[in-house]
């Protein structure tokens, strides 16, 4: 598994635990003799779909994004060696109790759906590892916690645009969360939320895009087993503020400030010294700025 806390994971655009490229479509498969591992279900081809599956015993990704679905189609449980679903963007709001026999599933992407809870068994898929549940508004995110951590590798999850005013209790008990992401929550009440993260002593990497942040609590300091930090996407943010708050993070190794319409930093950049790799990139810096925040911060790599 690619650990995304390794530094150059940082330089991507998004952390993703495991690629979710597009593969083949389901015509493409008929007409092959190769062994199938990985599909791309086009939106017409899923009324066909089961008179493809002798074909597809060995397949091991399988997306099928869009498609404007209100159930999943039973024929998905019937592979075994299944270890990454894409169901992005239909109109799914639960999962059937046959999906138990998916035991070798890693990443489940149930991003842009309608769920408002997800069923217990889900923690008995003992290798999962990844879960996007971003864009489901009204998911109970009370319910949603009991199950998610109760999911034992479970070290990345995906809850941007999701509502969230406030996180469970629950949330304190994950064991193996490396990478959480948040953004797109704007109400995000962020003191209590760093109360509760900073139980999460796996977390390695929080993501705070898009979340129209201004001055970060004082207890963003509690957060002391981070790696990583995201805040792309924040315009209003005030970099003297947070500057002076990441001083007391000094395991902090990487901060992302992409998309920010910043045009300048503080005269004193010593809460960023302690930094491997800052970026900046998608800003407005002059080359003069660029030339003085890469001299203070001799030590890390600034990329704009």
């Amino acid at each position: 598994m690619k650990k995304k806390y390794f530094l150059v994971g940082f330089l991507c655009v998004q952390f993703f635990a495991y690629a979710q490229n597009k593969a083949l479509p389901l015509k493409e498969v008929i007409d092959t003799n190769q062994t199938i591992t990985e599909l791309s279900l086009d939106c017409n081809e899923i009324s066909v779909f089961s008179d493809s599956i002798d074909k597809l015993s060995e397949l091991t990704s399988l997306y099928v994004t869009g498609c404007e679905l209100k159930q999943i189609p039973f024929e998905i449980s019937q592979f075994q060696k299944l270890k990454l679903l894409n169901l992005e963007s239909n109109e799914l709001a639960f999962i059937p109790k046959d999906f138990t026999n998916l035991e070798q599933l890693r990443v489940l992407n149930l991003r842009n759906n309608e769920f408002k809870e997800i069923p217990n068994f889900l923690s008995k898929l003992s290798n999962l590892r990844e879960i996007d549940l971003a864009k489901n508004p009204n998911l109970n995110m009370f319910q949603a916690s009991k199950v998610l951590t109760q999911i034992e590798k479970l070290d990345f999850l995906y809850l941007s645009g999701n509502n969230l005013k406030q996180l469970p209790n629950e949330f304190s008990n994950f064991k193996a969360l490396q990478e959480l992401h948040l953004s797109n929550n704007p109400g995000l009440d962020l003191d209590q939320f760093f109360s509760i993260v900073a139980k999460i002593e796996s977390l390695k990497i929080l993501v705070l895009s898009e979340n129209e942040l201004t001055i970060i609590p004082e207890n963003i300091t509690v957060l002391q087993q981070l790696d990583g930090l995201v805040l792309d996407t924040n315009p209003n943010l005030q970099m003297i503020d947070l500057v002076s708050k990441l001083n007391f993070l000094p395991n902090l190794k990487v901060v992302l400030l992409r998309k920010n319409g910043l045009r300048t930093l503080p005269k004193k950049l010593t809460g960023f010294s302690q930094l491997k790799i800052l970026d900046l990139s998608n800003n407005n810096f002059s080359k003069k700025e660029q030339q003085r925040i890469q001299e203070q911060l001799p030590n890390t790599k600034v990329v704009f």
